[in-house]
Parts: structure tokens; sequence; C-alpha cells
């Protein structure tokens, strides 16, 4: 299994060779995680507004974290380097969108958004 590098020694694979989530990452799929994972979200936020208790929105909490590691292995499965390439331009470019359209473009044209 390939492992993505960033460059700055970070792990960027878990034990399941699933991307693991931290910044870039998840700067470069936020699209696709804001589109496959909008209902969890939304039940989260329900969840959260209604009860001030942290216990209380643990199981949606824990369908978001699912639903975005089922997108990232989504991405990483479809498009690795393609996302690789964006995440690494977003790290090097403190996540500054406009210096990484190009990267942008080619994942958005290997995984098309709705």
């Amino acid at each position: 299994e390939q492992a993505m590098d960033y460059g700055d020694g970070s792990a960027t694979r878990g034990p399941d060779g699933a991307p693991i989530a931290f910044g870039p990452v998840l700067y470069a799929a936020n699209k696709h995680i804001g589109d496959e994972c909008s209902s969890q979200n939304s039940s989260f936020i329900d969840c959260k507004t209604g009860d001030a208790n942290p216990r209380a929105c643990l199981q949606q909490g824990k369908q978001v974290v699912s639903c975005v590691q089922t997108v990232l292995k989504k991405l990483d499965n479809q498009c690795p380097a393609q996302l690789t390439k964006f995440a690494q331009c977003l790290n090097n470019n403190q996540n500054k969108f406009h210096m990484c359209r190009a990267e942008q473009q080619a994942l958005e044209e290997c995984s098309p958004l709705p």
C-alpha cells in the first residue's frame, strides 16, 4: 500500500490503510464530505442544539465520523493521486484553496460532485 506523503513526516494512513482524517485531507475532501454526510451532520447539530450534555449526542457523532471515513476511503480508492496532490498542495500552502485550484479541479473531475 502506497502511503500518502505530505513532506512533514506526519502519519497519513491508519491501520486499515485508509487516509487519516487530518487537516489537509479533510480540507481536500470537504465538498464531498459536505455533500455525502449532510444528513448525519444535520442530525448531530440538531442533537447538540437540543441538549447541552455532550453524552447525549455520542451516537450522532459516531455516525458523522463513520460517514467521513467512508467518504475518505471512497475518494482514496477512486482518486488516490488527485486526493493526495490536493491535500499536499493545501498542506504546503497553509490550506489556502486559491493556491490549489488546479489540484482541486483534478479531484473534482475524477470524483464529480452532484
